[in-house]
């Protein structure tokens, strides 16, 4: 049987859908409907004297008043029982002793933490809010298009989340049985945050529902903008989605807004919804300022505004009336209010319409996040990537020119950086950082090996592929996938995706720690190059081992400076999801960005790196008898990659060596196995050929001398 609920649906979404000036048809009648009432004595907020602004849930055991129940004698006759406890039981008997077709549920109300439509709001002044920056997607320095949760957001839900651990603990507060939420950003991660963690019954887990009718006042402001079907279930993918979601908003129309009439028949059908299909006690609804304030208006409640993370349990009685329902007319949207510039700021606040906001949101030029092929930027970077490299290679092969090729690898991390940054909408402090840091590393790697290769004229890394095609373009393709996947921390840091969701101020200790790698690994890798180039640069170093600087105590301390740098970066990346911000799908993409890191890491250990220069390098100086001994003295001393005094790695044991620091045996050159024997030997004949000539001459310089004597 159809209820006057599915009726009132369905009128709401014809008014949001036409937007028509005409008034809608009234609800049909049913030959029954259900009628909410508000038990009151059980909690202060249902009291007149309680003053809403100033009450606290937190100091006052969410509000329950300490008082007797009829059934005491029979449970707890000796009053060993929380106040909580005996509140169940006295609601366990209200639904036993109901007539048919009445039932009591208790509705936990949570309004979601700050967002950062309340702080925009709280900034610029409401007047300037409600009819220009409303309207915009963000400001550049923060976005409330589907409004994330601010820091201090978070804190909220994280502080009721310990506050229901700890009634639960001590005072036997039921939890909830069943769950559901707006499908706002800011509802879907209060819940998340509020109860994620809590000892639940294994029959009652957190799992919620997402309801569409549990959304905030609809109007054209676009913190009241949902995000997508598949934006919830990749950001959220433990929660249900009810049936019949749609995958866009439907509801949502610029410019115009919902009556306050039409927010109650959405309320009235959602309730019902709630009521008739889910039969358990205890319910939690996280929703918002404006929603709570109409379900309270339908259960019979008196006003009672919440502040941003407040939690109001109402005790709720659900009568099926048998009859014809009240009929209430639903509203057609009505425009909003505009200003084509902000008026001056004022302190009056309301919620997207109200802000408790304590974070400030400096003014910026509005920009909209750019959502490019996906939502983690994934197939443009790729397609860039793959653009800027074919074009140098073209440059490369047509004109056998090497200068370019390093070059177009380092500046091509310049780039992503900026375009994921400018795309992304938002410049908060941690994306700034990582995507500068990536930059400042690409801009410097590619301007030494750029200036290298000028001094030297050409690379002999290509001598055997420059004139082939195939061969000369692998090293592109492998470039292309090296810029790529090491790029990842940021591409991802940078999309919207993420960005999406509130973040941790910068300066978290996951992010000091990433800023003092990277300083360590910038300095190792920039001054060890400058160290080993001016090594060379000097005529009477050529053929010796360079030995100086950075290079006492590393053999590569390019290479390890270069892998620090990477992870350095990681670490300051992942810290969104490190600490609970960033959920779903986009957590695990945000810590499969490692990748990039450890994709470098084995590149330079056993691709392109040690591998060409460890072995081979070794086994050129000793048929060449290059400086063989001393190169020889410098291994057995000189940690491979991890940086250590050679007098703590010299003695060390050799199987530590290599294991913990990595000389692993591939590295290890040994003249008998890996020597071209006949290579040595005619070195050695050459060399003895040199000798005898100057024995010879040495021989008659003597025998002259003897004689003179």
């Amino acid at each position: 049987m159809l209820s006057t609920a599915l009726l009132a649906a369905w009128a709401v979404v014809t008014a949001c859908m036409t937007c028509s000036v005409d008034a809608a048809p009234k609800h049909n009648q049913q030959n029954s409907y259900i009628n909410y009432t508000t038990v009151t004595g059980y909690f202060l907020q249902d009291e007149a004297t309680t003053n809403a602004s100033t009450f606290s849930f937190t100091n006052t055991n969410f509000g329950l008043i300490n008082r007797t129940y009829p059934t005491d004698v029979n449970y707890d006759p000796r009053g060993k029982k929380t106040q909580w406890q005996r509140f169940a039981i006295q609601v366990f008997r209200l639904n036993r002793d109901a007539p048919h077709g009445t039932q009591y549920k208790l509705l936990y109300l949570g309004r979601h933490g700050e967002g950062y439509h309340n702080a925009a709001e709280s900034y610029h002044g409401t007047p300037a809010w409600n009819c220009y920056y409303s309207l915009l997607d963000g400001n550049g320095t923060a976005t409330w298009d589907d409004a994330r949760l601010t820091p201090e957001g978070v804190t909220q839900a994280l502080i009721v989340n310990a506050y229901w651990a700890s009634q639960v603990k001590t005072q036997k507060v039921p939890t909830p049985q069943n769950y559901y939420t707006s499908p706002l950003t800011r509802c879907l991660s209060t819940a998340n945050l509020t109860f994620s963690g809590l000892k639940l019954p294994r029959r009652h887990p957190f799992v919620p529902t997402v309801k569409e009718f549990f959304r905030e006042g609809i109007s054209g402001h676009t913190c009241d903008r949902r995000g997508s079907k598949s934006y919830i279930q990749n950001a959220f993918p433990s929660y249900r989605i009810e049936p019949g979601f749609t995958e866009t908003d439907q509801l949502w129309k610029a410019y115009l807004q919902e009556t306050e009439v039409d927010q109650d028949i959405r309320s009235k059908t959602v309730l019902d919804d709630v009521f008739s299909m889910d039969h358990e006690t205890y319910i939690s609804i996280t929703s918002h300022s404006g929603e709570i304030a109409s379900l309270l208006r339908v259960l019979g409640h008196r006003p009672f505004r919440l502040a941003t993370g407040a939690v109001i349990p109402v005790l709720v009685k659900a009568e099926t009336i048998g009859g014809f329902a009240p009929t209430t007319a639903a509203e057609p949207y009505r425009p909003i209010c505009t200003c084509t510039s902000p008026p001056a700021r004022t302190a009056t606040t309301s919620d997207c319409s109200f802000a408790t906001a304590t974070s400030l949101i400096p003014p910026a030029s509005a920009m909209a996040v750019v959502h490019a092929l996906d939502d983690y930027y994934l197939a443009i970077t790729l397609l860039i990537t793959i653009g800027y490299q074919l074009f140098f290679f073209a440059i490369a092969f047509s004109l056998k020119f090497d200068k370019l090729t390093d070059f177009a690898g380092g500046t091509n991390f310049v780039w992503l950086a900026i375009i994921t940054l400018a795309f992304s909408g938002h410049h908060n402090a941690r994306q700034i950082v990582c995507s500068l840091f990536i930059m400042l590393w690409g801009a410097r790697l590619s301007g030494f090996l750029l200036f290298r290769i000028i001094k030297t004229g050409s690379d002999d890394r290509f001598d055997d592929k420059r004139d082939k095609f195939w061969s000369f373009l692998g090293f592109w393709v492998f470039q292309m996938i090296w810029v790529w996947t090491v790029s990842l921390p940021v591409t991802i840091l940078n999309s919207p995706n993420v960005t999406r969701f509130s973040q941790p101020d910068f300066g978290t200790g996951r992010d000091i720690a990433g800023v003092i790698l990277f300083a360590i690994g910038f300095i190792l890798e920039s001054v060890s190059d400058v160290q080993k180039y001016q090594f060379r640069s000097n005529p009477a170093n050529k053929g010796k081992v360079c030995d100086v600087g950075f290079f006492v105590w590393t053999r590569h301390p390019n290479y390890f400076g270069e892998i620090i740098i990477q992870f350095a970066i990681f670490m300051i990346a992942i810290s969104p999801s490190a600490y609970g911000y960033v959920t779903g799908q986009a957590y695990n993409a945000q810590y499969a960005s490692i990748l990039g890191a450890f994709f470098l890491t084995l590149l330079l250990m056993f691709v392109s790196g040690l591998t060409l220069q460890e072995r081979p390098g070794a086994k050129k100086r000793y048929e060449s008898g290059n400086h063989w001994e001393s190169f020889s003295r410098y291994t057995k001393r000189t940690s491979i990659l991890i940086p250590l005094p050679p007098q703590l790695y010299e003695p060390m044991p050799t199987f530590l060596k290599r294991t913990v620091f990595l000389e692993f045996p591939i590295y290890v050159f040994d003249p008998a196995k890996h020597a071209d024997q006949s290579k040595v030997r005619e070195r050695e004949a050459e060399e003895g050929r040199n000798r005898t000539p100057e024995r010879q001459e040495r021989g008659s310089h003597e025998g002259l001398a003897d004689g003179q004597q």
